[in-house]
């Protein structure tokens, strides 16, 4: 069985940045944003492909530029006081409706110079060095970002009024977070998928909340588990020729269940 390294850097330094994020995820109540967030990667992708072949310059990092505002406006509905459910949907009918423009104008109009099916299903043994490099790169900063400010965060989902009373300024974390799942989203959407990545970023913490005694434990047993199930799924994706994304988010859920498993028998 072939094993290349540019697979294994590019899906454990994805794992590692989602499953930092996830635990800032759960304890900041964010699941509805990320269960969202693959709708609006896919259309800044989309947008990002057309303004690289009508600008120049990268479609990934036109993608990111063009995905911040999006997701911003879904964060600005939820502070004017609209439901959380209703400006998901809202939000998810927008980006869903355009990415599906986009990409139909993209097939249609422009030879394909990657491939778009890529982001769609997520496969890491695609990824050129120079892809490679980009993933790690991003990942470890997301990594660092989310190390430093981590405590701050959970404490601000935990109790708002008490972290704001510390002067902690609750609206920029708000923010802060939001373009942190953002780049993450986007940056590594080729790698996991858009059909897996709300996936990747939610079943982490999700595991890591079955056993974990504090926000520590969270971070790490949600790495840990997230790192196993890359790993272990681009090896059962080699070994079975199946998608690798698919593999990692199936790992994932089996994880959970054994976890939970081993919860109920205590």
């Amino acid at each position: 069985m072939y094993l290349d390294l540019s697979w294994v850097i590019v899906i454990m330094s994805t794992s590692l940045a989602f499953s930092a994020l996830s635990p800032i995820i759960s304890a900041r109540r964010l699941n509805f944003f990320a269960s969202s967030l693959p709708h609006a990667a896919l259309l800044s992708i989309a947008l990002g492909y057309m303004m690289s072949i009508f600008l120049a310059g990268d479609p990934t990092l036109w993608a990111v530029i063009v995905s911040i505002p999006l997701s911003y406006l879904q964060m600005y509905l939820v502070h004017r006081g609209v439901d959380e459910n209703t400006a998901t949907s809202v939000f998810v009918a927008f980006t869903t409706s355009a990415s599906v423009a986009a990409l139909y104008y993209i097939l249609t109009m422009f030879p394909a110079k990657v491939s778009l099916w890529s982001y769609i299903l997520g496969d890491p043994l695609l990824a050129s060095w120079e892809d490679t490099v980009n993933a790690a790169v991003t990942s470890i900063a997301l990594i660092l970002l989310t190390l430093a400010f981590y405590e701050k965060e959970v404490l601000i989902g935990v109790d708002r009024d008490y972290a704001i009373l510390n002067g902690i300024n609750a609206k920029l974390h708000d923010y802060f977070v939001i373009t942190l799942l953002t780049v993450a989203s986007v940056g590594l959407l080729r790698v996991v998928g858009f059909v897996i990545e709300h996936v990747v970023m939610l079943l982490p913490a999700a595991i890591a909340a079955t056993s974990a005694r504090n926000s520590r434990e969270v971070l790490l047993i949600s790495m840990l588990s997230s790192a196993f199930s890359g790993f272990m799924g681009l090896l059962l994706a080699i070994y079975l020729n199946i998608a690798p994304s698919a593999a990692f988010g199936l790992i994932l859920f089996t994880l959970y269940l054994i976890f939970l498993v081993i919860k109920g028998e205590k």
